[in-house]
């Protein structure tokens, strides 16, 4: 009998002031900036807009502030008066990308 493998959607790339609530899942790049051991959250800066992230415990526990990482997660609907967040699912450490080179790419990408 042949296993089943659950297929997820596409996660798209996106920066996150292009983040709304009907992305189902993305994957984002932004510098930590903030960590909250309460909720397990932290909050990354791409340097045009912020983003909460929830972290399972194991994931939180290997992100450092000032680290740059790209996130592929699931778009949480914002309640009344919150804004987007994201529920991580994998965590990539990316602090050896050169970000001029990787704006000339998003730039290319959006024409």
């Amino acid at each position: 009998m042949k296993s089943e493998r659950k297929r997820r959607n596409v996660a798209f790339e996106k920066r996150i002031s292009e983040l709304n609530s009907t992305d189902i899942r993305v994957k984002v790049i932004g510098t930590v900036i903030e960590k909250d051991a309460s909720n397990m959250s932290i909050v990354i800066d791409d340097g045009g807009s912020t983003l909460r992230i929830l972290l399972e415990p194991d994931e939180f526990n290997k992100i450092e502030v000032g680290k740059l990482i790209r996130v592929m997660g699931v778009v949480i609907p914002p309640l009344e008066g919150e804004t987007v967040e994201l529920r991580g699912e994998i965590v990539q450490d990316f602090s050896k990308l050169n970000p001029e080179l990787y704006e000339k790419y998003l730039k290319l990408k959006s024409d």
